[in-house]
This record gives C-alpha cells, structure tokens and sequence, in this order.
C-alpha cells in the first residue's frame, strides 16, 4: 500500500469528556474525510483510542463511518487500561494526550504527520496547499485557531459545516494572544479595555490581550498590530493613541510605520516616551479601515517571556482634527503644571502606602514578594540602580565604559517568538522530523504546554515556523468551560487540576527551557527511543476494510 501524503493524528475516549464529545468527533471525521475525497488529498486519520471506558462502546462502533472514503483511510490505534494504569496519575487523569499521539506519531505512515485534536475542522484554504503538495521538509507549519460554537451542524457537507463556522464564531487563537470576536468575525472589545466599547475602534492581530497594574489599563503590541476602525459618521474625526515604547525596543525611540489594509506605507513617525499619537487619515476609505502599525526594528527579546513587547497603548479614542496629517506630541505636554505635580504625588503616595504594609506582607508571605516603585526609566540609568540579593544598590560617579565596544548580537533569520497559542490543536511538519525529536516530551502530567516545548524544540532543531496566513485556518468546536483551556475557563480548569491532584507544566517553565535552547542552539529532546510505546503491541482496526469492526491486524 502506498505510503500517504498526510497522516493526522488525533486521541480520543468515549467518555464524553467536554461534552457531546461523540458529537464533535463525529463532525472531524466527517470533515476531514470529506476534505480529502473533495480535494482529492491522500491522507490517513490516526485515531488512538486512550484507556478506553469498559462500560462503552469503542470508538469504532460509536462512531458512523462513510460509504465510501475516497483517498482517505482511517486506523484506530487502542492503548488498553493495563497500560495506562502504569502512570502515576492514571486514576485522576484518564487520558494522557501527548502520549497518545505520540503513540500515533509513531506508526503514522504519511510523509507530512500533522498532530490535531478530535474537535477540529480545516477550511478549504488549508486543503488547497495540500492538494498542491506544497509543504516543505524543513519548515513547521502553524494556523490561527477559530473558536465556533458548539452545535455545529455534524451531518451536513462541508460547505455547510464551514459556511456555519465563519457565522457563528467565538475567538481567534493567534501568535499574540487570543482575542473574542463577534459571531462575523469581528473583534471584540474586552470588558476592561483601553478603548469605550461602542467607539468603533477594536484591536485585531498583533496584540495582547488587556492587562492592568495600578488600576492602570494597557495592552501591549507586537511587531505588526491590526487596527479596525470605524469613526462615527456624523463628524470628521482623527485617531488618537496614547502609547510608549517597550522592551523590544529598548524603552527607547519607537519608529512606527502606519501601514494600509494593502500594506501600503501611510506614514512613519517616531515616538519618544509616553506620547498621543494622532492620525489624521482617511478613514471613510475601506482601505484606511483596517490599520496595521508596524515597528521598525524592534523586536528585543525579553528574559524568561517569549513574546515581543514593542510598545503599549493606554488609551485609543476619535477626537477633532487637530493638524492634516499624524502627529506626535508628549502626552505630559497636555497635562498642566499642577496635573503633572499631583500625578506624580498620587504616585509617590501609593508606593509610600506599599511600603508601610510591606512588614505586616512579609510576616505573612510564603512566598518572594514583588515591589514596584515609580522610578522611570531614565533615572534608572542615570543613578544606575541595580537590585541584587542583598538589596538595591545605587552607583554614584560617571558610569565605567568598556575597554572594548561588544558586538551586536547577530539577529537570528527566524523570530524566537513561536506561534504556540492553540498549537496541540495543529502542528503540521515532516515525519522525519518528528521521529528526530521522538515527538511530545511524555511527562507524567496533565498536557498543558508541552505542545509549546516540543515547537520550540522543532524551532531549534532548525524546522523553522512557517504560520500560514488566513483565510488557511482550523475551527476549533467549543467544548464545556473547565474541560480544557479557554480565557473563560482558565480558573476552573487549574482548580480542576489542583483539586485532583494533577500537575501541570507552567508556561514560565516552558519560557525558561526556550531560553536555555536559544543560548546553546540546540533543541532539547526529552524521551528515550522507546518513546510512543514503540515496544507494545497495540490493537488496531484499520478502515475501510470488510469487517470494519475487526481487528486488522497488529503493528509495533
């Protein structure tokens, strides 16, 4: 039999995990199935049915199964509960993912394996590219995940299932956070945001989600932020950002290009510290409707932090035309001399308050407590202030120079920056690749962020990220809050955990790792080469085949 091009794999058990699991499952076969035989892409599904429930049917005859495949096969791979009661967690933890797929990793057949989950749909866009054959051994392949609602229509065609998808979703998953959407696919504002909710002006790709410190609100911006804009139409108004520049570059000079939906250079300006950034353009043209604010340069890595922090907006709001063309004034120039005394007063006042509850905090601290003072930046240079183990240290005099100027640190060709937001749910690269990493690390515990190790191990194993722009997508089912991760459900999934028992791997852990992988250049591979349960003989059913619900046989 001819190898595929494709293998997918996926896991899965009967037990009804996030709700209507059969239901969902059923809407991915059916799509994926019916993506291949329309587009005529040879592919083989990967199903590996983990622990499954003695009390259930196995998936096999759970699930119904098309007349006819087309160029598409299916093989369900059982992992039975002899073996899944080896781990340490098993009785709390009735699936371990990562080694699961690992499992199906590791008996796929196709030349590209791309690693998804059991509630994904792909958009014609994405099958296009690979009816084309245009993968690259050398390059791994990432999406942005859409969030749908949950009674996606399960038996309908795909044009059906997509049509629905694109009208009925919840978020977008992307390189730089997550962001809500309308059910059109516009974003939407968050409850606490820098922007009025009904003031037309919603923050696409590019930006973080909405962060405070001090009742100060903030969202900070990567490389390249989408703005869309709608101004109100009964006056002529221009844009008005407060921002300053940020750690990627240098809390320094921030040079932003106003680019176009065409991408189309409008302007460039340079930013020196907080400032109002106003544009004035033509925003009754659809092109000036849809912004993107690029940073030239930029793009300094942060310790232990994998995103890139260029700069923040405070707040984003329409005002009267003040000049024909943008403008950059020092927010502080707006501000009289007694606005500016108390502000800073207000600020002194807060961190005096701080330090007269700290003894009272630290008796009761079980663990390190932070302290935040207001010192800027540029007095921070200039006093030299350095916070080391014994406390902080103040450098009177002029400031040593070196002996000799160190060289710039050459710029890698790729962003250590990964798109890893949603990457469990589609990380697509070459089977031999795979099998050099020897897949997800197999932690005994539960499978948050080990998707993101292994991408930063592929990253620097030199399989370079490749994000496929939209509209190439994925459409994530929505599932029950708590069964898996969403901004909503966040707190109630870690309380789930923590009250089992079950560990986790923390995203700091994941940054710290991708650290050490940049400084050496080398991936770091976890398991052994028995990995994926390379020496057990596992159960497998093979479709289509006769006797669809018998076994076809046993591989290693």
């Amino acid at each position: 039999m001819q190898a595929p091009y494709l293998s997918v794999v996926a896991t899965a058990r009967n037990d009804d995990h996030g709700g209507n699991l059969l239901g969902r499952l059923q809407a991915f076969v059916n799509g994926l199935i019916g993506q291949a035989k329309r587009h005529q892409v040879p592919l083989e599904l990967v199903l590996v049915e983990w622990n499954p429930p003695p009390e259930r049917p196995r998936l096999a005859e759970a699930l119904r199964w098309p007349a006819d495949f087309g160029p598409a096969s299916v093989r369900l791979i059982e992992v039975p509960p002899e073996i899944h009661g080896r781990y340490r967690h098993a009785a709390a933890l009735p699936l371990y993912q990562m080694i699961a797929k690992n499992v199906g990793i590791r008996r796929a057949r196709g030349e590209f394996i791309l690693a998804t989950n059991i509630d994904i749909l792909f958009s014609d866009e994405l099958f296009e590219l690979l009816a084309a054959r245009r993968l690259e051994p050398n390059r791994m392949y990432r999406v942005d995940r859409f969030d749908v609602m949950a009674d996606v229509p399960v038996d309908g065609p795909v044009d059906v299932q997509l049509a629905w998808c694109r009208s009925h979703l919840l978020r977008r998953h992307t390189r730089v956070g997550s962001l809500r959407l309308t059910p059109d696919g516009h974003p939407h504002p968050s409850e606490i945001d820098v922007v009025m909710p009904e003031s037309g002006i919603s923050f696409g790709a590019g930006w973080f989600l909405p962060e405070s410190h001090a009742a100060v609100v903030y969202r900070w911006a990567g490389q390249e932020a989408e703005l869309e804009v709608a101004p109100p139409p009964d006056r002529h108004v221009a844009l008005a950002l407060e921002l300053e520049p940020g750690p990627g570059v240098g809390f320094e000079t921030l040079v932003l290009e106003i680019r176009d939906a065409q991408r189309r250079c409008l302007e460039v300006v340079e930013v020196r510290g907080r400032s109002e950034l106003i544009l004035t353009l033509p925003f009754g043209s659809d092109d000036c409707r849809r912004l993107r604010l690029r940073t030239r340069g930029g793009g300094r890595r942060v310790p232990y932090d994998t995103r890139i922090l260029n700069f923040r907006v405070f707040r984003a709001h329409w005002v009267g035309p003040e000049a024909a063309a943008v403008v950059v004034r020092r927010a502080s120039q707006n501000l009289s001399g007694w606005q500016r005394a108390a502000r800073l007063g207000a600020r002194w006042w807060r961190a005096a308050h701080r330090l007269a509850l700290l003894p009272a905090e630290l008796r009761r601290a079980t663990q390190p407590v932070r302290l935040g003072l207001p010192f800027p930046a540029q007095l921070i240079e200039k006093l030299q202030l350095r916070l080391e183990g014994g406390g902080l240290t103040i450098a009177l005099g002029p400031r040593a120079k070196p002996v000799v100027s160190p060289a710039p640190e050459p710029r890698p060709e790729e962003p250590d920056v990964l798109h890893t937001n949603g990457c469990g749910d589609f990380t697509l690269f070459a089977r031999e690749h795979w099998f050099a990493l020897r897949g997800y690390p197999e932690f005994d515990l539960f499978s948050m962020n080990l998707d993101a190790v292994l991408c930063f191990a592929a990253h620097y194993a030199g399989v370079r990220e490749t994000v496929l722009p939209d509209p190439v997508r994925i459409y994530h089912i929505e599932h029950a809050t708590g069964s898996g991760w969403t901004p909503e459900g966040d707190k109630q999934l870690f309380e789930r955990l923590a009250s089992a028992g079950i560990p986790w791997l923390p995203y700091s852990e994941v940054a710290a790792w991708a650290e050490a992988m940049h400084y050496l250049g080398r991936p770091m591979i976890f398991n052994l080469d028995d990995w994926g349960l390379a020496r057990e003989m596992l159960r497998e059913i093979a479709l289509p085949c006769e006797a669809s619900r018998q076994p076809a046989g046993v591989r290693p």
